[in-house]
């Protein structure tokens, strides 16, 4: 620090050319061998004047050498942060930018190494070369430098790349400058004629990912080679160190739809698995994340339903084949992404039959044979999820219940994981849909149902609450079992059933209102008290005298009306409700089918009244 005040002086003073250069390049080795004093250095320098006779220098001087040293002291200031804003106010930027046209490449260089590091993280600096027409300049920069191979340049690309992320990372409107002046073809060049450039390499890469993290950037790059350029570098000797962040922007890039069919119709996924195969059996940190990244973004591509399809094959694409081996690997991620690649194949129900006539239930139930850990929850979600979606087309349920698939979900019911939780509550509810046996079976399991009647008061977990409502529904619809209608009831079930009645989903309201007719029609006389308790009377009347309450949700109201009017029990509590002047109007009501079951259950409650 002491060295600083003597040299600012003799910039001040210097009267050649060369002397200033001297002064300015010891500056700037000054400043950069004490960062950590950066700030107080700021404090030195803006108080000492010595920033406005550089503006003057970098304006006025005709040697390009000199300029490049003032540059290059600016570019070392501005790695302040308290700095940026006031070279941005004394107005550097202009002759800044007027000197990326130079032919002697130290002052583009080291200009661009000034205004890279002035709109770090600062928009104002940004803002005003954007006004200054800088995207421009740059690209047109960068593009007159990619086939040169002169001493410089190689330097020059590599730091111009370095000011374009550092200008366009999440600034919008410069991106989108960016983007309309081809700078993704600038990008693509340059993995692919300088892929020896390490650092330039890495510069364009980190690029490309903060590109890729706007809508309209992914849109761009859906529809240019350098996609393609991209996929091919994976398998590249000289880009071996760079497998892992071109695996994150292709993670990235795969949000869009159409990025995802591109993809999927390229070498990517024959990428990945020699990826894969290549890091399997190794033990260290970098060869695990390989190996995550590939699996991740091979799932990644099966959620687009246009890409899974490419990628299924019939059943015969190598993905597939490769994610069934994954259920049996040692490495519990690839476990996990096998088991997430089956849950995306099986989105359709030709799918779904075809995976199970090749013995993918014993496979998934392989994963299933755990203690639950806080480690494994993850995988078991996974394992959990393909089973779901194997078990909607009704021709497989019969096959994986004979599989033994129930009493494996089942174990691990004392799980304390609600997204865990959810599955097993899909898994069931799916497997019992028009199976009646497998209904009663589970409407039998008296612990399991004491865990799933729990489950609809889960506070934390709205989903959870859904599923284990409507598995009560279901259990009652499909095993239409007396047993298992009491066994809900002794559960203390009922409550839930009556407050899914007045869900905001018509599918789980119909289903409530159809489970409540059954137990009104079968076990009135076990459930009344806990109807009663929930105040299933004012339920039926709100939903009712609701005038945006659908037709269907209206019949299947009154149906339930009806039954309770045909027994004893409840019908005091409907017939004294008021409910009879609600009927009497829907006995007008357009839909037809509502009308003559108002008109049914209206004489069903004049007559109840008249009996009292």
């Amino acid at each position: 620090m002491e060295e600083l005040v003597p040299l600012i002086q003799k910039l001040k003073l210097a009267d050649e050319d060369l002397k200033k250069e001297t002064c300015l390049e010891n500056l700037a080795k000054l400043v950069s061998e004490n960062e950590e004093k950066s700030e107080d250095i700021a404090v030195l320098l803006v108080d000492s004047g010595i920033l406005e006779n550089m503006k003057q220098l970098l304006e006025e001087s005709k040697s390009p050498q000199l300029s490049a040293k003032c540059a290059q002291l600016i570019a070392e200031l501005a790695k302040s942060e308290s700095l940026r804003q006031p070279l941005v106010d004394l107005g550097f930027i202009s002759p800044l930018l007027k000197s990326l046209t130079s032919d002697y490449l130290p002052l583009p260089t080291q200009s661009c190494r000034a205004l890279g590091n002035i709109c770090y993280d600062n928009d104002a600096g940004r803002n005003v070369i954007d006004e200054s027409d800088g995207i421009k300049l740059l690209t047109d920069l960068l593009r007159s430098q990619l086939k040169v191979d002169r001493e410089g340049s190689e330097k020059l690309r590599t730091i111009a790349c370095g000011f374009l992320l550092n200008l366009t990372n999440t600034h919008d409107v410069l991106q989108e400058k960016a983007l309309d002046n081809g700078v993704l073809d600038i990008l693509d060049v340059c993995l692919t004629k300088h892929l020896d450039d390490e650092g330039l390499t890495n510069m364009t890469l980190l690029t490309f990912s903060s590109l890729s993290d706007s809508d309209s950037g992914r849109e761009k790059i859906s529809e240019c080679v350098a996609l393609t350029t991209l996929v091919d570098l994976l398998v590249k000797d000289k880009a071996h160190i760079h497998v892992e962040t071109i695996l994150d922007i292709l993670i990235t890039l795969t949000e869009c739809e159409t990025i995802k069919e591109n993809l999927a119709s390229t070498n990517l996924s024959n990428h990945l698995i020699q990826i894969i195969q290549s890091n399997v059996g190794k033990s260290d940190s970098d060869s695990q994340q390989k190996i995550k990244m590939a699996s991740d973004l091979m799932v990644s591509l099966l959620v687009g339903d246009k890409s899974m399809e490419m990628l299924f094959g019939n059943g015969d694409g190598q993905v597939f084949v490769e994610s069934v081996k994954w259920l049996s690997s040692e490495n519990d991620h690839l476990k996990t992404s096998g088991a997430l690649a089956i849950g995306n194949f099986a989105r359709s129900d030709e799918h779904c039959r075809l995976l199970v006539e090749n013995g993918i239930v014993e496979h998934l139930l392989k994963l299933l044979e755990v203690l639950p850990t806080d480690s494994n929850m993850t995988l078991l979600h996974a394992a959990l999820s393909a089973l779901r979606n194997l078990a909607i087309p009704a021709p497989n349920k019969p096959r994986l219940l004979e599989a033994g698939v129930m009493p494996s979900v089942l174990k691990l019911a004392n799980t304390e994981s609600m997204p865990v939780v959810f599955k097993i509550l899909g898994v069931s509810r799916m497997l019992i849909d028009g199976q009646e046996e497998a209904a009663k079976m589970l409407g039998g399991e008296k612990d399991f149902l004491v865990h799933v009647v729990e489950w609809c008061d889960v506070e934390e977990h709205a989903g959870v609450r859904g599923e284990a409502t409507r598995l009560l529904a279901w259990l009652i619809k499909n095993s239409k079992s007396p047993e298992v209608m009491k066994n809900i009831i002794k559960s203390d079930g009922i409550q839930y059933l009556v407050s899914m009645a007045t869900s905001e989903h018509v599918v789980m309201q119909n289903e409530a209102l159809i489970a409540l007719t059954l137990i009104c029609s079968t076990v009135l006389e076990d459930a009344a008290d806990q109807l009663k308790e929930a105040d299933l009377a004012k339920t039926v009347t709100d939903i009712l005298k609701n005038s945006s309450t659908l037709p269907e949700i209206l019949y299947n109201t009154l149906t339930l009306t009806k039954t309770i009017c045909s027994a004893g029990n409840l019908r005091e509590e409907i017939v004294t409700s008021g409910i009879a002047d609600i009927i009497k109007q829907l006995v007008e009501h357009k839909d037809p089918k509502v009308q003559e079951a108002a008109k049914t259950v209206l004489d069903f409650i004049e007559e109840a009244s008249a009996n009292r």
